[in-house]
């Protein structure tokens, strides 16, 4: 399937698959809810894909999202005897630090190195690598975000057992992030929140550079599961309550009769429990779920920030939050957006980033040449 790119958001709860032409098109795209296992509903999708194709699809780009992503910074310079070109060194740099990484990080994978700042002749910041200019000194802060190889193998052998190869992994929700904030203004301090269904990752851009990440096991699954305990309500119940509630203007809408076998709004109004303590048990999780993601990291309690940050809620987590929520972070806040991706979404994050200059910093390279312990120790912190 030379002529297309296969592109899967692999969750949780749903798979969603796009095809996409040579010209970046949408030719086909699907959408598979997880019912049995993740297997044999990855089997579904690929299949009816194949037969509206009348093609087979071999490679795939997956993306991918689990509270195991973990993010680390590394600082690495070069000093050069003379003017040297920074094109150049500048890829050489980035050869180096990933494999610098990846050799004492061996069980790991780098799935994203992002260049946080370039800064030559030692107090000279640079927004990118346009022009090639000379220069006799490189730093470049770098944060890698990475994946356990036991996970990715995982993740390889369910594709495998359907002659699928995955061709790159992605982190979702920094692809999601990346590809919304093209569309806004860069100078601006952004805090995305995706909370999936059993992790939520939180990412924070500064004037459009990556400052942030941090993924948690909690996501919907602990909201869902904190509204059967106190309200009594069985698991299905609650989760109704809280997908629905956020679409209900006032409380008399809960008497609205519902498609489901027993209307859950019946069930709470029958109870006598006020529906302000089924808003407090959501606001309360999620106040958590933001704390704990977030570790009052200093870009967001700040209060002193001359310009607040906007909260951009993203993924399934999107439906879960409401104008009329008084979360904790409020106030440390500008402005709170729900940010309804389609179906698509997630998978178009995925073709852009992919075909992106960054991504090609974590592609096959050719073999890095292997610097002794000495070395390295002089490249790093010499001045």
């Amino acid at each position: 399937m030379n002529n297309f790119e296969a592109i899967i958001d692999f969750g949780s709860q749903n798979l969603r698959l796009c095809i996409f032409d040579k010209n970046n098109k949408t030719v086909y795209s699907s959408k598979q809810q997880i019912t049995d296992t993740s297997e044999k509903s990855l089997d579904i999708l690929i299949r009816k894909a194949e037969r509206y194709l009348s093609t087979h699809i071999d490679n795939i780009i997956v993306l991918y999202d689990t509270s195991n992503f973990y993010s680390l910074d590394i600082s690495i310079k070069k000093v050069f005897d003379q003017d040297t070109s920074l094109k150049k060194t500048y890829n050489s740099l980035i050869d180096e630090a990933h494999y610098l990484i990846s050799q004492n990080n061996f069980k790991d994978q780098i799935i994203h190195l992002v260049v946080s700042n370039i800064i030559v002749d030692n107090n000279k910041k640079l927004e990118n690598i346009i022009d090639d200019i000379k220069i006799n000194s490189l730093i470049l802060e770098i944060k890698f975000i990475c994946l356990s190889k036991i996970l990715i193998n995982d993740l390889n052998n369910k594709f495998k057992k359907y002659n699928l190869k995955i061709v790159s992994l992605y982190c979702s929700s920094y692809v999601k992030s990346i590809y919304h904030q093209k569309k806004l203004d860069v100078n601006e301090l952004l805090i995305y929140l995706d909370i999936g269904f059993d992790r939520t990752s939180g990412l924070i851009f500064n004037n459009g550079k990556f400052k942030f990440f941090n993924s948690i096991p909690l996501g919907g699954r602990n909201i869902t599961k904190d509204i059967s305990k106190v309200l009594k309500l069985d698991l299905d119940y609650s989760e109704e309550l809280k997908i629905k509630f956020n679409k209900i203007e006032n409380n008399t809408d809960l008497n609205t009769s519902r498609t489901y076998k027993i209307n859950p709004y019946s069930e709470i109004l029958g109870k006598n429990i006020s529906v302000d303590i089924l808003k407090q048990i959501i606001v309360a999780r999620i106040d958590e779920i933001i704390e704990l993601v977030f570790f009052r990291n200093k870009l967001i309690k700040n209060s002193d920030n001359i310009i607040k940050p906007k909260l951009i809620v993203i993924g399934g987590g999107s439906e879960l939050l409401s104008s009329n929520y008084n979360l904790s972070i409020s106030k440390s806040l500008s402005k709170l957006i729900a940010f309804n991706e389609n179906d698509s979404f997630a998978c178009e994050a995925g073709s852009d980033y992919h075909k992106s200059i960054e991504s090609s910093h974590v592609k096959i390279k050719k073999k890095t040449k292997k610097y002794g312990f000495f070395e390295y120790f002089f490249n790093l912190f010499s001045r």
